[in-house]
């Protein structure tokens, strides 16, 4: 390597020796024959870039096109195959087919070898854009499969809570009057419901009635819905008729949500409290 970085200084402080010892600096890196098609012909050696860049700004168009392609394989060895490409399409530029001295085996060889780097760099691209695209796919899928997980573990934390108020006492003792309406509910039945919903549903009355200044039946007529009856059955435990109901869900909508609308939008809204 010292040698020929030697040479190579020569090259550019004795000028009659410049094309001759830039060869030879080749030759002593063992990247000579340009028969081979993956010759390395420098090191990736910073004071070896300096010096080619020397020899192409002040060498021959000969010299100039060499300089290009010891550069371009130098950032090969480097793994810049980009700068690469750019110094052997360089030498285009400097290369005069028609001049008895060109180096037409050294110009064959330089576009077979931007061929074949620009395929590699292809290559390259295709390769990252898939890694890319699949880097992305599979953060999708588990942004998707953890939304998932929690969307379900809330359903069934939601499944469980409405399982267990269905085996309450207070709750199958309004179920029963919905088949006997002849039984009486009492004040204190209506208390264990509430107290029921305050147990398995502790957010609903923040929701409702944050401030407990609903009146009683229309607080009865938000649990009631919230539990899944129907309007004939609320109706039947509060013995007032469906349309004085259907009057009064569109009242709570509008107090309650602030939103005027029909009934049945109040009682969609009431179910996903909890």
């Amino acid at each position: 390597m010292r040698i020929s970085i030697f040479f190579i200084y020569l090259c550019i402080v004795q000028r009659q020796f410049f094309y001759i010892c830039v060869i030879l600096s080749f030759v002593l890196q063992g990247c000579g024959n340009l028969q081979r098609q993956d010759d390395d012909v420098m090191a990736n050696d910073s004071l070896v870039i300096g010096l080619c860049h020397q020899i192409k700004d002040d060498g021959t168009p000969n010299e100039r096109i060499l300089a290009h392609y010891i550069l371009a394989r130098t950032y090969v060895a480097m793994g810049d195959v980009p700068q690469a490409i750019e110094e052997l399409q360089k030498t285009t530029a400097w290369a005069d087919t028609n001049a008895i001295d060109c180096d037409t085996l050294l110009i064959s060889k330089i576009h077979s070898q931007i061929h074949q780097l620009q395929a590699q760099a292809q290559e390259s691209t295709n390769t990252a854009f898939w890694i890319v695209i699949s880097s992305v796919l599979f953060l999708v899928l588990c942004v998707a499969g953890i939304l998932f997980y929690k969307k379900r573990s809330k359903t069934e934390i939601a499944d469980s809570h409405e399982s267990k108020i269905q085996e309450t006492e207070i709750y199958i003792l309004f179920r029963n009057h919905c088949k006997h309406p002849q039984q009486v509910i009492t004040k204190e039945d209506w208390k264990a419901l509430e107290d029921m919903v305050d147990e398995y549903l502790p957010n609903f009355r923040k929701k409702v009635d944050p401030n407990h200044n609903m009146k009683p039946t229309d607080y009865y007529i938000c649990m009631l819905i919230r539990l899944y009856f129907t309007p004939s059955e609320i109706a039947a435990f509060l013995d007032i008729t469906l349309q004085n109901l259907y009057s009064r869900r569109k009242q709570l909508l509008k107090s309650v949500f602030n939103i005027m609308g029909k009934p049945e939008e109040f009682d969609r809204l009431l179910q996903n409290q909890g």
